[in-house]
């Protein structure tokens, strides 16, 4: 039996977003083809259909989560202040949340095959031009705000410590916004 287009997207679909969800978490050594397909409710024998190999799906979990997960997010904001705020949350850190593959894989990354550091890093220009179109501001402020953004998140992340992630999550945020041209109100913590 033939399955219809539609169908084959969303079960590409389906495994792409298990597959973003487990390496942004868990990173890909630590992360089985068979964790992604269990986890997409799919047998490992449904994977070949879709993808030639790990890597060629590690590469493609990243795009989908910068542009499907964490990334539909910051799609919808209305405006760059917006976009900070979620982006620079505590909730961003929570395990059961989509992530950003750009703050979740920033030491993965450096480990594998230039293909994936390639895909990476098309992903990292589209984010800095994203912050870029969204504020009107220069180039290099984009750029400064992507550091901040990405790394705040990364260190809080890697903080082991609520409170100073919560310190991190709120510095990045204050002076993201001063880059950006956007001093709006700051929850602490949010």
């Amino acid at each position: 039996m033939s399955w219809s287009p539609e169908h084959k997207a969303q079960t590409r679909s389906k495994i792409l977003k298990s597959a973003s969800h487990l390496f942004t978490h868990h990173g890909f050594d630590k992360v089985s083809i068979d964790q992604v397909m269990q986890d997409a409710g799919m047998t490992r024998g449904a994977f070949y259909k879709h993808f030639s190999s790990k890597s060629e799906l590690y590469s493609e979990a990243i795009i989908y989560g910068a542009t499907q997960g964490a990334g539909r997010n910051l799609s919808t904001a209305t405006d760059i202040a917006q976009v900070i705020e979620r982006y620079l949350s505590l909730h961003h850190l929570q395990p059961e949340k989509d992530a950003c593959p750009l703050a979740f894989l920033v030491s993965d990354i450096t480990q594998r095959e230039p293909l994936q550091q390639k895909t990476y890093a098309k992903v990292l220009q589209g984010f800095t031009r994203f912050l870029e179109q969204k504020s009107g501001k220069s180039r290099e402020q984009a750029v400064l705000a992507t550091v901040l953004m990405i790394g705040g998140v990364a260190l809080a992340r890697a903080a082991g410590d609520e409170t100073l992630a919560g310190e991190i999550i709120q510095t990045a945020r204050v002076e993201a916004q001063q880059q950006l041209g956007c001093m709006a109100e700051n929850k602490a913590g949010s």
